[in-house]
């Protein structure tokens, strides 16, 4: 997801030399692989093997999101140590060790900044048995390769949409329903820039919505802060459901994924959704280049592909599957006949422009955008 809702206080956990010893020791490459610095070679991913992959154990350590935890779709002779992230910088926090994690989960869009860092590695999908089982559609999407190289395996995916309560309002079908004076003061956003800003640039007409040059920037900064009497409250992921259940709010976007269900059941009985300016993202494995059993990493990823291990996450979730065989899973309020329907009015965003010497403004200027917007 763009910005992970949920949050925990549970440490992240790194291996000592102890568990890494016995990482490698358990596929019979610790002495071949281990460096001064305790992290295996480049030889190591080297070695990987679909029959090396399907006979490991021990332990694997990911960090992801908490609502991704399901325990019961895990391989069972996998060791694995879930930590959390509760928003998508973490992830860089979180990963500057090394040896910390072997793999991670976050949207498509950190891809770039990732790989600005040295984090991340290529992934060789034809280790993993189900990568058919992925829909074509994310497979086959340019938004996870670089370079012609895969380097994010699509887990689940989602779009951000407009929510709105129709015991209040009517749908709201173009940006100039949303500036009714009915609605000034009764508009709710995520804390979040990249998803807030996005959805703007595409009010705003920018041909590419996550890169945008200097013109195109601006423009879309001059809307969102004309759009600020309109706007209730900045809040967190799933503070919104409160705020609708109360009538506090009449609309809030972009929302995603389990906001509709739970708003509903909070007692916003009548809350429906639109596409409105939507857009998608996808929630990706990426598999560390410092990670300490690479091996397991693969196994992991290619175990949460299958159809009953889609099915439980999407349950688990209510984020959507990528292998359309666990469509029948989603809640039945959101559920689509297959993805290509579902991202026909909700195209994939490639991820925010990281370098500061292209013609396109990087993400940095955008956070900066954003705390001053809030401030207003």
């Amino acid at each position: 997801m763009p910005k992970s809702r949920e949050s925990s206080d549970y440490p992240y956990i790194i291996l000592n030399r102890r568990g890494v010893l016995k990482s490698l020791g358990l596929l019979g490459l610790a002495p071949a692989a281990m460096a001064l610095t305790g992290i295996p070679s480049a030889a190591f991913a080297q070695s990987l093997t679909k029959d090396s992959i399907a006979a490991v154990t021990g332990p694997f350590n990911i960090l992801g999101s908490q609502p991704y935890e399901t325990r019961e779709s895990w391989p069972k002779d996998l060791e694995i140590n879930w930590a959390y992230n509760t928003t998508n910088e973490e992830i860089l926090t979180k990963t500057a060790q090394p040896g910390s994690f072997d793999a991670v989960i976050i949207y498509q869009g950190e891809i770039d900044q990732l790989l600005k860092l040295d984090r991340i590695e290529p992934i060789d999908v034809s280790l993993l048995s189900n990568w058919n089982q992925v829909a074509p559609m994310f497979r086959d999407a340019e938004v996870i390769r670089r370079g012609g190289k895969i380097y994010a395996v699509p887990f689940h995916w989602g779009y951000g949409y407009l929510e709105y309560n129709a015991d209040k309002v009517d749908a709201p079908r173009t940006y100039q329903d949303l500036l009714s004076p009915k609605l000034t003061g009764k508009i709710g956003m995520p804390d979040d820039p990249y998803a807030v800003i996005t959805t703007f640039a595409v009010f705003a007409g920018a041909k590419r919505p996550n890169n945008l040059t200097r013109q195109e920037f601006d423009a879309t900064i001059k809307l969102l802060k004309s759009f600020r009497p309109q706007v209730l409250t900045i809040h967190n992921y799933g503070d919104e459901i409160g705020l609708f259940a109360r009538g506090d709010i009449w609309v809030g976007f972009p929302e995603y994924s389990n906001s509709l269900s739970k708003s509903r059941a909070a007692g916003a009985k009548n809350m429906q959704i639109t596409s409105l300016a939507a857009w998608s993202y996808i929630d990706c494995f990426m598999v560390l280049k410092d990670a300490v059993n690479k091996a397991a990493a693969y196994k992991f990823i290619d175990s949460s592909l299958a159809t009953q291990s889609q099915r439980l996450s999407t349950k688990h979730s209510l984020a959507f599957p990528v292998n359309d065989a666990a469509i029948d899973a989603i809640s039945p309020e959101l559920r689509y006949e297959s993805s290509t329907q579902a991202l026909a009015n909700a195209p994939m965003m490639p991820g925010v422009t990281v370098e500061s010497s292209g013609p396109d403004v990087p993400f940095q200027e955008w956070v900066q955008a954003w705390i001053e917007f809030k401030a207003t």
